[in-house]
């Protein structure tokens, strides 16, 4: 199956919902709101900053945010946030709340108590898991699903036991608000197909790999090695070092996008690079000018990762 992500630049749409209560933004009769959120990298939970203008109600810490945004009638739901740290201060005549906030909401951060007997699999585990948390589990695709022959017994923070569980699966997770997703590197099958027509705004960036001195042959600061010894630490360790620490391959810049997250397969089509992508990262930015940055992934055909895009190529859709 494949998506062809229609975003046309205007008009925005976006609203928020902040403790039920819905606030449009100010293209539609409503406040000024600038929002820039992250996913986070890998195992890592997402966070977000919301500056609102004018807004009468005080929001505490603690509070819930749900984040909706597209264009024209074409609006969906990105993700929901906890409130954990806020500020006011004023910009000219407007009165701001800026408010931090955290992914991981009260319901994945409740404490689970869980004991099945018997052989268990992960995927069962999961779900139990996830049930009693209140979470929505939108999709899972599990590498592994092993068989806990003793059974599997919990009493800890459910989001760190989904982690435990997922990355026993050697698989990769993605919470959104309430809402989770497990998935592996394999999932082609549903590629978001990404162009300049459909929202690409430039053509990706490749990421510089950079070698840091901190990182590089570290035992060997302040000691003297024979040269043959320091030959051989710069041909292998050093090219192992340097691909090792590059979280990604390219940055893909586009139109906001209120379905892509982490964890998807993009197809990107543009001047210079064209091929499948994982989604490692993500950063929105819904302000005076709204943009997306993916930090993604080139994929070979067996679905790992490998620079392999082909160069000075546009590939058509057939």
């Amino acid at each position: 199956m494949e998506f062809i992500a229609n975003r046309p630049i205007f008009p925005r749409n976006s609203y928020l919902v902040i403790n039920g209560v819905k606030i449009n933004d100010h293209n539609n009769n409503g406040l000024k709101f600038d929002v820039e959120v992250k996913s986070g990298e890998e195992g890592k939970v997402g966070v977000g900053t919301f500056k609102i203008y004018n807004l009468s109600q005080d929001i505490e810490v603690g509070s819930e945010i749900e984040l909706w945004f597209g264009y024209d009638s074409d609006i969906g739901y990105y993700s929901k946030y906890e409130v954990i740290k806020k500020k006011k201060a004023r910009d000219g005549a407007s009165f701001v709340q800026e408010l931090t906030c955290s992914e991981r909401t009260k319901n994945s951060s409740k404490i689970v108590s869980i004991s099945l007997d018997g052989n268990v699999r992960i995927s069962e585990a999961i779900k139990e898991v996830t049930k009693e948390l209140g979470l929505n589990l939108i999709s899972m695709d599990l590498k592994k699903d092993k068989v806990y022959t003793n059974g599997f017994t919990c009493y800890s923070q459910g989001f760190q036991e989904l982690k435990e569980l997922v990355g026993d699966s050697e698989s990769k997770m993605t919470l959104k608000g309430d809402d989770l997703y497990i998935y592996t590197d394999k999932q082609k099958n549903q590629a978001i197909y990404l162009t300049f027509e459909s929202g690409l705004i430039h053509n990706p960036e490749a990421v510089e790999k950079q070698e840091k001195e901190t990182k590089v042959n570290k035992k060997s600061d302040n000691k003297k090695t024979d040269s043959k010894k320091d030959e051989k630490w710069s041909k292998e360790k050093k090219k192992k070092t340097v691909k090792e620490s590059n979280k990604y391959d390219y940055t893909v810049e586009c139109f906001p996008i209120h379905y892509i997250k982490k964890g998807d397969i993009i197809y990107v089509s543009s001047d210079d690079v064209s091929g499948f992508m994982q989604v490692e990262e993500v950063n929105i930015s819904l302000n005076d000018s709204w943009n997306m940055k993916l930090g993604v992934k080139v994929m070979k055909d067996d679905g790992k990762h490998k620079d392999n895009s082909s160069k000075n190529t546009k590939n058509k859709k057939g």
